[in-house]
């Protein structure tokens, strides 16, 4: 089928199958995303337990903010990232520098901080690959449910990587990092 022009025939029309491969990829991204929209809750609450089973909970409610509330603002954030597939905002950037600096003014050593973070964030995805392979299991088309399963854990992997160097960031504003002292000569 051609595209008619003042009787000319311009080019040609190309049908491409609504069910595309992209198509049904980004449909099963959205119930997934609103799968976990809707368990939002559940996903802070595993969190808050992975946090606390290692003895790291007072370190993310430094700053007087509850670790439910923390949680809850980073799930809020991850889930508007993914589903706009965008990197984080400014506002989130300062958020996180702040945690950063408010840690590292109360003394906590930035390592302890970064475990906290990394162990809410096992625990989430942990409970968010769960939740993501019961919307695919019935999929018609395992490989892109698989593939989406993957691309949310490489966005996860990113995500998370800028959020602990924001907070890293925020942690160096207050406490810089020490240069190593060059050894001085000895003097006999």
């Amino acid at each position: 089928m051609g595209i008619d022009v003042d009787d000319q025939i311009m080019g040609r029309v190309l049908f491409l199958p609504v069910a595309s491969a992209a198509g049904e990829t980004a449909a099963l991204r959205g119930q997934v995303l609103e799968a976990l929209r809707q368990r939002r809750t559940a996903v802070v609450e595993e969190m808050c337990a992975g946090v606390r089973r290692e003895g790291l909970g007072p370190l993310l409610e430094t700053g007087g903010v509850a670790l439910e509330r923390r949680l809850d603002d980073a799930v809020q954030v991850a889930l508007s990232a993914w589903e706009r597939r965008r990197p984080l905002r400014c506002a989130e950037l300062d958020a996180l520098r702040a945690v950063g600096s408010t840690v590292a003014c109360a003394g906590i050593p930035l390592w302890r901080l970064l475990d906290a973070v990394q162990h809410a964030a096992r625990a989430g995805w942990d409970y968010v690959v769960e939740q993501a392979l019961a919307v695919v299991e019935d999929s018609p088309r395992p490989r892109l449910a698989a593939r989406l399963v993957a691309d949310l854990s490489v966005e996860m992997l990113e995500l998370v990587g800028r959020m602990e160097g924001q907070i890293a960031a925020g942690y160096g504003e207050v406490v810089p990092a020490q240069r190593p002292s060059r050894p001085q000569p000895v003097k006999a």
